[in-house]
């Protein structure tokens, strides 16, 4: 039993669900192939708002392997629960933002209503035996509303987040109210050790208690706590051959030639993601080396995300307006310097332009893993391209071969893509070997695999 706020629709079910990106980010791009080889129930919601009382039901639709159950939620609580507190909230206090952060009662109120709406049709549907995966921070407390309606079986919560130092989570008014809802959990996992760490602090920072082994206890209550680096299927992006599938130079209409570079971003449209300041690298890279005009070209392919959350719409006018302030200043006939794609890709389009890069920028301002680093880097052959990674994303941790930078320090990251550019074929597949050694043990299976096995034991 997979739960999450956000299920994939089901046309890309029962279609492909290869050609599903951004809905959800890394949660649904790990959990997809997983559920298709396992199948079982995703659970979560619509999408759907609705001026009337949502029925209590969920709806069921059975498709292959997999079941989807959604249930609607109330305009009233999509507005203050998804919008507010999940987004306005818990998302940049959660990504060490606290300037970000807006602290409302009435958000988070709505957040519990929500939660408890979901442990309410959730709870229906389930049977002895059955395992709850729970993810990520829009669902804190589902576990704790389970428990309290009786229910004893299995149940595991990922967060798919970074988890922050212990003084920057202690904002929270309600700080102590979520941490007591990890106790409801048999097993939490996290991406790195950093943001165990973070976790084990706060808990027994807050709550007292006592750790041994993983295992942390307070009163009569016990949760196992553990890192689960998660992956991608490396598979899907390695069948990138499909001759239908346009490059970035054929469908841009980038000059071909040898001498000619490409540096790629990917992401959805979020502040978290680092865009100006990548860009802001890219126009000092072409102040500092006045040779590489109209000798590269800069692909920004951003996914749109929560477009009515005001930061959001606040983000977009600003890189907006720094793509045209790039192109303006720069631009020559017959080259455009940035290139601003604001839409949604397959995952085939995406291995496609992954291997058209000489470069990918993936310069995060905090990230909990980025998956577009090992996509890119899955993606790659025997002219592979460079990987510019940021050192606060939970990849960094693992990814060490990358060009790591930081992206706050718009000099640097300029001079590292610079680097990356000159980068001679025998160090940049050295690095992409190292590289996808880590990208094949950590895969999407393998995380599912071992938290689900964690989960079973516990």
């Amino acid at each position: 039993m997979v739960v999450s706020n956000r299920v994939p629709p089901t046309t890309a079910v029962a279609n492909d669900m290869h050609s599903l990106t951004g809905l959800t980010g890394g949660l649904v791009s790990a959990l997809k192939p997983v559920m298709e080889a396992q199948g079982g129930l995703w659970f979560g919601w619509s999408g759907k708002s609705t001026e009337r009382r949502p029925p209590m039901s969920p709806t069921v639709t059975p498709i292959g392997p997999i079941k989807l159950a959604t249930i609607d939620l109330s305009v009233s609580d999509v507005s203050l629960f998804y919008t507010g507190f999940t987004n306005r909230t818990l998302w940049p206090l959660l990504h060490s933002m606290p300037e970000r952060v807006i602290l409302r009662p009435d958000t988070y109120r709505a957040y519990r209503r929500a939660n408890q709406r979901f442990a309410q049709a959730l709870f229906q549907m389930l049977r002895p035996g059955d395992l709850v995966w729970i993810h990520d921070y829009h669902l804190f407390h589902l576990g704790q509303e389970l428990r309290e309606m009786g229910w004893q079986g299995k149940i595991g919560f990922f967060l798919h987040v970074p988890f922050p130092p212990q003084e920057i989570f202690a904002i929270l008014p309600w700080e102590n109210e979520i941490l007591r809802a990890f106790l409801s959990y048999d097993l939490v996992g996290v991406h790195t050790e950093g943001y165990l760490q973070n976790l084990q602090d706060a808990l027994t920072s807050e709550l007292g208690g006592s750790l041994s082994k993983g295992i942390f206890a307070c009163g009569d209550l016990s949760t196992r706590l553990g890192v689960y680096p998660i992956g991608i299927d490396p598979t899907i992006f390695q069948q990138h051959e499909n001759q239908q599938t346009r490059g970035l130079a054929q469908r841009l209409s980038i000059p071909r030639s040898t001498a000619h570079r490409i540096i790629l971003g990917v992401d959805r449209l979020d502040y978290t993601k680092g865009i100006p300041e990548r860009l802001m690298a890219f126009e000092r890279l072409l102040e500092h080396h006045p040779s590489l005009r109209s000798k590269v070209s800069f692909v920004q392919i951003s996914s749109p995300s929560r477009r009515r959350v005001p930061e959001y719409i606040q983000e977009k006018a600003r890189v907006d307006q720094l793509v045209g302030h790039i192109n303006g200043r720069f631009s020559e006939e017959g080259w455009v310097p940035v290139r601003y794609l604001y839409r949604s890709h397959s995952q085939q389009e995406l291995a496609r332009f992954y291997r058209d890069a000489h470069v990918c920028m993936v310069t995060p301002l905090r990230d909990g893993m980025n998956l577009v680093a090992k996509e890119f880097v899955a993606s790659q052959g025997n002219d592979p391209g460079v990987l510019v990674l940021s050192k606060f994303t939970g990849s960094a941790s693992f990814m060490r071969e990358a060009l790591h930078v930081n992206p706050y320090d718009i000099d640097g990251t300029a001079k590292t893509t610079f680097q990356a550019l000159q980068m001679p074929l025998a160090e940049r597949r050295q690095r992409w070997e190292e590289l996808m050694k880590v990208v094949c043990k950590n895969t999407a299976r393998h995380w599912s695999r071992a938290f689900r096995s964690d989960l079973a034991r516990s």
